[in-house]
């Protein structure tokens, strides 16, 4: 018993200093050897809680998810009504990368960018999974809006979904390559009107 927990203890930290450290320098392109030196492990050891590097990969890439799904749902704990909660999601992950100690910015992105060349069609899979669930949680909350006449009745929920995230993401990129945070800002700021101008009655 000691020696199964001793073991999730040390794959749990293999995965969370993978995760740090390929949010930075690629979930593809992070070598096992930078791997084995940020976790103080040999390889053997390594291999010994994971088949091959890819399932490092992918596990690292969930607990990026996993470290963003819980910041962004703690914002949204208290907020009740839809236009609280999309707006809170919206500040939410457009801040993430400020007060997460995940370094790196979005793994969405930076796993989708990396991923699309075919090298990982597994980790795109999971990037295209993820992206989903929050265009499908968004999408949820505006029907919702709908539903309790806070939002126009006319306004397409999963088109409006669709158009957030890919705004904020839009945002996101522009500021990690100009290292400038006045780029997700901006976006920001015209989503937050958006909401509170167009979308809302």
């Amino acid at each position: 018993m000691i020696a199964i927990r001793k073991g999730e203890i040390t794959k749990k930290h293999i995965i969370e200093q993978a995760a740090k450290l390929m949010n930075q320098k690629g979930f593809i392109s992070t070598s096992l050897s930078e791997i084995v030196e940020v976790t103080g492990m040999q390889k053997g050891g390594i291999y010994n809680h994971f088949k091959d590097k890819e399932e490092i990969t992918l596990q690292a890439f969930d607990q990026c998810c996993n470290l963003m799904r819980q910041y962004i749902e703690s914002e949204l704990l208290l907020k009740s009504s839809a236009k609280d909660r999309i707006l809170a999601f919206i500040e939410a992950y457009c801040s993430f990368s400020d007060y997460s100690s995940l370094p790196g910015g979005c793994a969405i992105m930076n796993a989708g960018v990396e991923a699309d060349d075919g090298e990982s069609p597994k980790l795109l899979e999971k990037v295209q999974i993820e992206m989903h669930y929050l265009i499908k949680f968004l999408e949820d909350i505006i029907k919702n809006g709908i539903e309790n006449k806070e939002f126009h009745a006319e306004v397409d929920p999963q088109k409006t979904a669709t158009l957030i995230m890919s705004s904020i993401e839009g945002g996101i990129l522009l500021r990690q390559i100009f290292a400038e945070r006045s780029y997700i800002l901006t976006v920001k700021n015209h989503l937050l009107f958006y909401i509170n101008h167009k979308l809302s009655i």
